[in-house]
């Protein structure tokens, strides 16, 4: 895929939206003297100086469901030959935000403390969905040109786009896609019930917890409700719907 203009310039587009977005919403920005690995702005909001980190991404990949979505990179590489291999991973107490462009002009600016890779974040889909502001300025055709190629990558080996009729839609197994079931579980389902009738849940495999019933009627859930995870001291965690009226934060909320 031919670029008309480097990464470094793409990134310049991302940190001109920010200011844009940032000075609409009242704030004074500011531009660190020299080069930060972390913090590439810094807006003075209501007396609060925010420091926040701006990414830009034109990396679309398909999902077997169909709507694509853009991988944003938050890890630090180097990026050139003299590069010694370490790979910088993000850490969120070194910035307050996430600003994130994407190639349709899409933006998000998201808490520190929201963001769970150190690697690559996947935006575009329902995680995340809650800190997407106001769209910005198509980039695809200043880094591509009108002609340029698609955004969207060629799927891996082995899958088929979302609607192929020639072949399967979901993905065919390879030997490095295979998964491999854990152990069966040492709690029998006398003791699972147990847990559930007294109020107490476990943590499975990939940080999996079942909500106890009375809790979950209690808090007035409801199937399909989405939540905010919050830690809330040691061995505490702070479960939170997240109100549909309430999902586009706003700047001050957001750095309250």
């Amino acid at each position: 895929m031919e670029r008309l203009i480097n990464r470094r310039q793409q990134g310049d587009l991302g940190e001109l939206s920010a200011m844009d977005w940032l000075t609409s919403k009242g704030a004074r920005v500011f531009v660190p003297f020299g080069h930060s690995p972390d913090i590439d702005l810094i807006a003075d909001l209501d007396g609060r100086l925010l420091r926040v980190q701006v990414k830009t991404s034109t990396c679309r990949t398909p999902t077997p469901s169909g709507p694509s979505r853009y991988s944003v990179q938050v890890a630090t590489l180097g990026g050139n030959q003299s590069w010694s291999g370490t790979v910088k991973r993000l850490d969120p107490s070194r910035i307050d935000f996430l600003f994130v462009l994407t190639g349709d002009g899409r933006r998000w600016f998201i808490p520190s403390r929201s963001i769970e890779a150190r690697r690559t974040i996947r935006i575009g889909g329902p995680k995340y969905s809650e800190f997407e502001i106001e769209p910005g300025r198509e980039i695809h055709d200043l880094v591509y040109g009108s002609q340029g190629p698609s955004l969207e990558s060629e799927p891996p080996l082995g899958e088929c786009p979302s609607g192929q009729r020639d072949g399967a839609v979901n993905a065919t197994a390879q030997p490095s896609q295979v998964r491999i079931l854990p152990p069966p579980s040492k709690t029998g389902p006398s003791e699972l019930r147990v847990l559930g009738r007294s109020g107490q849940t476990a943590i499975w495999g990939k940080r999996r917890v079942t909500i106890p019933l009375r809790a979950f009627e209690d808090a007035d859930l409801q199937l399909g409700d989405r939540l905010r995870v919050t830690p809330d001291g040691g061995g505490r965690l702070l479960l939170e719907r997240i109100e549909p009226e309430h999902e586009k934060l706003t700047l001050l909320d957001a750095a309250s």
